[in-house]
């Protein structure tokens, strides 16, 4: 399978080095930067579960005329504020009929690449897999969740091209499942952020260091708990039974290692996803007449760090 991945990131490049080192085709693409510049020299180098270190050589492009057009899936991986900027240079250069598959953070994502894409078939999906980098240039797997993908408009060549994929990912070491549900699977993986981005943001703290501590526990559950009632009020079913013991459970099995996507944003004080996580929540509540005090509060924090970068004290 030939997959152009938008997204050098931690993410882009978890699943870059895993599919070529699984032996499929795989190309990234992202703007330039110091990560980039040193993958284009030394490759895409991982750090495994066990200490066994691999160093994949992926092509990196900065330019989208450097794309070639004719791959088989787009996968893309970027922060959701950056999707209609890069899709828009990224577009003209690849078959217009491209599969695409997000599996972004926050909702609107599939939604907005359907309005940018109205030739490609755009499918969804979200993963707790989960990495970051050791130091520029190499990255480290710290999650080993599911992923989930499908379709708004499932059909039976829609559900089998969804099931390569999944195929394909799971081939690489990426659990990946084929769902019938879109909705779930985005207020499912929206869910698991809600309950960590956010709090390991402010804390500063490793998903599972954020549990370890009654008070963290108490803020998880109580930010799924708002996201839960925003969901059932909109007649979405989830993933989980219990998504709250769920979460902790992921937390402190499956996701604990990771640096999460928000607290990674906030230590190199970039910009965060704050408004598709609980920003998201709270607009919903707000719509629904929902009361989203948690998520509410937690939003807050976050758009304050996000907005004082050069004002904050780093050290006494």
């Amino acid at each position: 399978m030939k997959i152009l991945i938008l997204g050098a990131g931690a993410m882009g490049s978890l699943f870059a080095g895993k599919l070529t080192k699984c032996g499929f085709d795989v190309t990234l693409y992202n703007r330039p930067n110091n990560h980039v510049e040193i993958m284009k020299q030394q490759g895409v180098q991982m750090v495994h579960e066990k200490g066994d270190f691999a160093t994949l050589h992926v092509p990196v492009y900065t330019n989208p005329a450097d794309l070639s057009g004719d791959y088989e899936l787009m996968l893309v991986l970027i922060k959701s504020f950056a999707t209609k900027a890069v899709l828009e240079k990224v577009l003209p250069m690849v078959d217009d009929k491209t599969p695409i598959l997000t599996l972004q953070n926050g909702i609107g994502n599939l939604e907005l690449i359907q309005q940018l894409a109205p030739t490609h078939e755009v499918f969804v999906g979200g993963t707790s897999a989960g990495a970051g980098w050791v130091k520029r240039g190499v990255i480290e797997q710290r999650a080993w969740g599911k992923t989930f993908i499908g379709s708004t408009k499932p059909t039976n060549e829609n559900v089998d091209f969804l099931k390569k994929v999944a195929a394909t990912f799971s081939e690489s070491g990426l659990e990946t499942l084929v769902s019938d549900n879109v909705q779930s699977i985005i207020w499912s993986k929206l869910v698991v952020n809600i309950a960590y981005n956010g709090l390991t943001a402010v804390t500063r703290l490793k998903n599972g260091e954020a549990i370890e501590y009654k008070e963290g526990k108490e803020l998880v559950s109580k930010l799924v708990e708002e996201a839960v009632e925003v969901a059932h009020a909109k007649e979405i079913s989830l993933l989980y039974k219990d998504p709250v013991q769920e979460c902790i459970r992921l937390g402190i099995e499956e996701i604990g290692r990771n640096i999460s996507s928000m607290l990674t944003d906030v230590l190199h004080q970039r910009k965060t996803e704050i408004e598709v996580i609980n920003g998201a929540i709270v607009k919903e509540g707000k719509r629904l007449q929902i009361a989203t005090p948690y998520n509410n509060m937690m939003y807050k924090l976050v758009k304050m760090i996000d907005q004082s970068y050069p004002r904050t004290i780093l050290h006494p």
